[in-house]
């Protein structure tokens, strides 16, 4: 009996340790000594990526990015085995990248055979030698079987995470989303820090431009209205309200194509494209809803009059974003709808006409003599 009890205590044992990950720093699933993985296609260069750092969801962009198709669609190529999965998805759906467009979920249940075989091979070919094919392909962590493995944190191996039990997913940097990499390009890229926040607590405004530097000054809201952020995915009546004053399809719901004309009439007003609506939209949209403005009651000549006090001696350009612009907006006579405090191609285009009209030279940058001549326009 007592070697019965042993016996059954071990299976037991042995049981529970096959049906749970590795103990931390260790894969979550048995990894191939010499693992397949994907063939380039282009001829790679001797040195390899630098390590991207963790960057986190900033924006609301539920585009599926280039590097991202790619690699999914190499990899099903490559091992023919699970789901496609999704890659982008709504932006209220917690911090994974998706609602970037920048990660993948490749359905490879643990349970299965020849699904987890696959999912080996290719974990532990892109985790091999501290990351190597990660960063070659602008990978930033892969979470798999309850156990995460991240670029930015190779010499910690494999730490516990959750769930996943059912697919891989793959996080990647902005460089590996756009397909920058030398993967793909058989150039060694670089680091890509993506899109900045503009004004405070909004989403960061897209970009297809890269980053290397800090991203500029945000600003305070300097509008703010009585009607709630909503961003893709969400559903509602102050969803429809927005649909009716963009003139798409009363739906409710946040989809691709309120998403679109958000970001069109984000563009149109001089708004950061966050393709969220976000305050300096609402306040641009829907006027009445606007309560507080920080220059409430301030009139043209009142606005010309603080430019040359305050800021004759600043240069005010494309991209700029806070009080000083605000003023700009206002002392040129901008559409309501345009003033939020966001310097951009609206705005920059009404500086040139100002500037066109008092001979000056036509760059777009309010200093002295803008405001000088918009004081004399008077």
């Amino acid at each position: 009996m007592r070697r019965f009890l042993a016996a059954s205590a071990s299976f037991v044992a042995l049981a529970a340790l096959l049906a749970s990950p590795a103990s931390a720093g260790t894969p979550p699933i048995t990894l191939p000594s010499s693992p397949k993985g994907p063939a380039a296609p282009v001829a790679l260069p001797a040195g390899v990526d630098p390590a991207s750092p963790y960057l986190p969801q900033v924006s609301c962009s539920p585009i599926a990015m280039p590097g991202v198709v790619k690699l999914r669609d190499l990899v099903l190529k490559t091992y023919g085995e699970g789901g496609a999965g999704g890659i982008a998805r709504g932006c209220t759906e917690g911090v994974s990248e998706h609602s970037e467009g920048r990660a993948w979920d490749w359905m490879v249940d643990v349970g299965d055979t020849s699904e987890r075989a696959a999912a080996a091979n290719f974990i532990g070919w892109a985790t091999a030698n501290n990351g190597r094919n990660a960063r070659r392909l602008g990978i930033m962590y892969i979470i798999y079987n309850k156990k995460i493995w991240a670029v930015y944190r190779a010499a910690d191996g494999w730490r516990t995470s959750s769930g996943h039990t059912d697919h891989v997913h793959i996080s990647f940097s902005w460089n590996g989303a756009r397909g920058n990499t030398s993967f793909w390009t058989g150039e060694v890229g670089t680091i890509d820090l993506g899109p900045c926040v503009r004004f405070a607590g909004t989403y960061a405004a897209r970009t297809n431009t890269p980053r290397s530097g800090p991203c500029p000054a945000t600003s305070a809201l300097l509008k703010k209205t009585s009607l709630g952020d909503r961003a893709y995915g969400r559903t509602g009546t102050t969803v429809a309200k927005a649909q009716a004053l963009l003139g798409v399809p009363r739906t409710s719901r946040f989809d691709a194509a309120t998403w679109t004309a958000v970001r069109r009439y984000q563009a149109a007003h001089d708004i950061p494209w966050s393709g969220a609506l976000d305050q300096p939209t609402w306040a641009s949209l829907s006027p009445s809803s606007v309560t507080s403005n920080a220059l409430a009651g301030v009139t043209r000549s009142e606005a010309i009059s603080y430019g040359l006090a305050h800021y004759a001696d600043s240069s005010i350009k494309s991209g700029y974003v806070g009080r000083a612009s605000l003023y700009v907006q206002t002392a040129l006579g901008l559409p309501t709808a345009d003033r939020n405090g966001y310097f951009s191609s609206v705005t920059r285009a009404a500086v040139q006409k100002l500037q066109a009209s008092a001979g000056l030279t036509q760059d777009g940058v309010v200093g002295a003599d803008e405001w000088q001549a918009m004081a004399d326009a008077l």
